[in-house]
């Protein structure tokens, strides 16, 4: 699914128009309209409070994963019920840092992961083997 058609079925499973939407993001109707439409991107501060809005991960916005799925696969394993963790010991102490910092600096370092993936997948469009999720019809 590509990121147009999540920003719409987000929107949709709230319940919220276009013009709702726009006024949370801080974006005008017709520019919510490109970003639905794949006319246009998020840039990473809007995607930043639209992944806090929904609560949902920058993963889920630009990867072919359904996260909410991918959750509801893990709480049935076995794996999550006894116990154990994917999270690696530096990983850990990523989200520890992280837990510790004020709103604005935990914004900022969101919108610097989402320009950084945002960058990791430009680049990664010039390689075999990467899909385009605008030329991708899944």
């Amino acid at each position: 699914m590509d990121i147009g058609k999540k920003i719409r079925r987000l929107r949709l499973e709230n319940n919220l128009s276009q013009i709702d939407l726009a006024h949370i993001l801080g974006v005008s109707k017709s520019t919510m309209s490109n970003y639905e439409r794949n006319f246009s991107t998020p840039d990473p501060d809007t995607l930043v409070k639209l992944t806090t809005y929904f609560n949902v991960s920058i993963d889920y916005i630009f990867s072919g994963a359904d996260t909410i799925a991918q959750y509801e696969a893990l709480k049935e394993s076995s794996s999550y019920n006894n116990g154990s963790s994917s999270i690696n010991k530096d990983e850990g102490k990523v989200i520890q840092y992280y837990r510790r910092l004020s709103e604005e600096h935990k914004d900022y370092i969101k919108g610097q992961m989402v320009h950084l993936l945002m960058q990791e997948n430009s680049q990664k469009k010039d390689l075999p083997g990467f899909e385009d999720p605008k030329t991708n019809p899944n």
